[in-house]
């Protein structure tokens, strides 16, 4: 017994304009000497190669080809983007060469000992990142000898991924009377239209695919294989018929070729040649329709493009289809609120000069008395460091006011407002000396407030209080000082150095400075590469992956400290349709008096779908209400009236929204 599913419901997305993708980009007629090709491949997150060959546009239709005369790119092109490097390298003399690569972010380089593509096979890689032209970080930067001949072409590529900060990629040899140095024109070939070991047309590349696409089904399917050649096709619709027969279309009926039975956007003909399902709107299971993917270049056969971020604003593409925002866009993106406490994040470091971060928390005010003891658990007593971060939010209604900061300090400190360096009492003076600032604030604004606070010996303490000068109060800490909470998802990039604000403050970074390629620690990772790896940027410990949020706005925080309440989306539903099965699994008749009832089996979790409905056996849908927002898979099995269940339909999935 089998049973073919249907899913109706609402859905709404954002079709991108085809003229908006880019053009395949021609190969040169004839390979030409002193230079090669990079092509790169722009708005693709993160920092992993892999990213970049996911793509379905790669590697014929890039956003951008430039020539190169050396294989040296240059140097901070751009964030989130990936480069392809291909052409022919000539050795000027016999003998025995190797090659050595360097690259921010991934950097890999694929080296064939002839002129075949197809024998080409990575000889050298980087994982990290590392200084322009630095070819000794890793071992695997370095490739294995190989033994060259004169003159003789001999195929290669570069793949170049990068993510956030600083980028480059190189390629450097040495050989016979050639010490280590990047390979130069002189020695390179472009990679050209007759270098294909297959021809170039488009009959015979259409014809390639067709019999790959053909061949991985049957293959897949355990179906045997058919040499036939034009491929079964009955109805010369352009579907190949088995595929037909097993996604319920009809073999003899062309005009299915153009339905659109998972309502995705996508006809079965395209979903044929994409190798996504026809009554699936959503072939990867990833929470974002077929159509969806296909229109913006994403993959509909790659759950993880999900999560990446196409357009670099800082939310993920399946987070933003599912707000109803442009994924290619990055000035249209959710406007994520983010939480906010009464308080300020206080970094606790050992030494005068915030030598070595301890710890981070959360402190409810600004004011303390350590005496002689210590501030914190691994701090020391004497020689210790503090700087707080916190948002100032001025309690008037209008206009403008003046505050005035009162701080007493032992031993030493400084204060900044807007990043600007209002107070300045870090050495000399009074222990006892009440040091003043005032600044003008705006009614209804947020102010980033810094204070950095030093200790030498003996006691311990500061005391800092906010005097509204047109009344003559003293504020209360924690109804104008607001912070996010130490471990938010959510979360600014307010210096855009590719680390979220809170993870800069919960390791002891500086979130109004620029400091992702600082180092703290003696093996020489930058902090971005700290976090990128989910290590502490001061001992390089396991620190865990965030897998929060960035946004690139941030929204002002509410008001008197009051932490926003996020308005539930209503529940969704969601009506499933199947047609009954009239064969048993060995071939024989089932009539519809002999289906005792279906069971559907649904969940979120495409893996283990642990809750199931029963209906009668007269029965050929079903609507499901309140479901919560979210991607949810359904299957159906017929079971009879004397308990023997069909084997599980295809499961199909639907996405509830918060716009449906």
């Amino acid at each position: 017994m089998a049973v073919l599913l249907v899913l109706s419901g609402c859905q709404s997305w954002t079709v991108r304009d085809i003229d908006s993708l880019p053009p395949t980009a021609a190969l040169p007629a004839q390979s030409e000497q002193g230079r090669v090709e990079a092509r790169y491949f722009d708005d693709v997150s993160g920092s992993r190669v892999s990213a970049l060959t996911a793509l379905t546009r790669f590697p014929d239709n890039p956003d951008d080809v430039v020539q190169l005369n050396r294989l040296e790119g240059p140097v901070n092109r751009s964030n989130n983007y990936g480069t392809l490097v291909r052409g022919y390298i000539t050795p000027p003399s016999d003998g025995r060469y190797r090659f050595f690569v360097s690259g921010d972010d991934e950097t890999q380089f694929f080296f064939s000992t002839n002129a075949s593509p197809g024998d080409a096979v990575m000889v050298a890689s980087v994982p990290s990142s590392m200084q322009p032209n630095q070819f000794n970080s890793f071992s695997s930067q370095t490739s294995p000898y190989f033994e060259l001949v004169r003159g003789q072409k001999y195929y290669f590529e570069i793949r170049h991924k990068e993510g956030y900060g600083s980028d480059h990629y190189s390629v450097a040899w040495e050989g016979p009377g050639i010490a280590q140095s990047v390979v130069d024109g002189q020695h390179l070939y472009s990679y050209a239209q007759g270098s294909s070991l297959y021809p170039d047309d488009e009959l015979s590349t259409q014809g390639y695919a067709l019999g790959y696409r053909i061949g991985f089904f049957d293959g897949s399917k355990d179906l045997p294989f058919n040499p036939q050649y034009t491929p079964l096709d009955e109805d010369q619709d352009g579907l190949y018929d088995n595929w037909e027969v097993y996604h319920g279309l009809n073999p003899s009926d062309p005009s299915d070729a153009s339905s659109d039975q998972d309502d995705d956007f996508l006809t079965a003909y395209d979903e044929f040649w994409i190798g996504a399902a026809p009554n699936n709107p959503d072939t990867d299971g990833d929470g974002i329709p077929d159509g969806v993917e296909f229109a913006f270049g994403l993959d509909p056969l790659n759950s993880a493009d999900a999560l990446e971020d196409l357009d670099g604003d800082g939310v993920s593409n399946l987070d933003e289809y599912l707000a109803g925002t442009d994924i290619s866009d990055p000035a249209d993106f959710p406007q994520t609120l983010i939480e906010y406490v009464p308080g300020a994040i206080g970094q606790y470091f050992a030494g005068g000069n915030f030598d070595r971060f301890v710890t981070a928390r959360t402190d409810s005010g600004l004011s303390f008395d350590w005496g002689s003891g210590s501030p914190a658990e691994g701090v020391p007593q004497n020689v210790f460091t503090v700087r707080w971060f916190t948002q100032f939010n001025p309690p008037h209604n209008s206009g403008s006011r003046e505050y005035e900061f009162r701080i007493r300090r032992d031993d030493g400190v400084r204060l900044y407002v807007e990043n600007n360096r209002v107070l300045n009492a870090w050495t000399g003076g009074s222990t006892t000396a009440v040091y003043t600032a005032s600044y003008s604030f705006e009614a209804g604004a947020f102010y980033p407030i810094t204070i950095e606070y030093r200790e030498g010996y003996g006691s311990a303490n500061i005391q800092v209080d906010i005097v509204d000068q047109a009344t003559g109060a003293v504020l209360r800490a924690e109804d104008v000082l607001l912070t996010q909470p130490l471990g938010a998802k959510v979360s600014p990039d307010s210096d855009g150095d590719g680390i979220p604000d809170i993870w800069e403050l919960a390791y002891g970074l500086n979130p109004a400075a620029d400091d992702g390629q600082s180092i703290q620690n003696p093996q020489g990772i930058s902090a971005l590469q700290a976090f990128q790896q989910g290590l502490s940027p001061w001992t390089l410990e396991d620190v865990g992956t965030w897998d929060g949020q960035i946004v690139t706005a941030n929204p002002e925080p509410p008001s008197q400290g009051v932490p926003p309440v996020a308005e539930l989306a209503p529940p969704q539903s969601v009506t499933l349709s199947w047609v009954a099965p009239s064969t048993r699994v060995d071939g024989s008749s089932i009539s519809l008096s002999e289906i005792e009832s279906y069971e559907i089996s649904y969940g979120q979790n495409r893996a283990n779908l642990e809750q199931i409905e029963r209906v009668p056996g007269g029965t050929t849908s079903f609507t499901f209400e309140g479901l919560i927002p979210g991607t949810w898979y359904f299957r159906v099995r017929a079971v009879d009236s004397t308990g023997l269940r069909s084997a599980p339909s295809e499961i199909v999935s639907y996405v509830a929204s918060a716009n449906n």
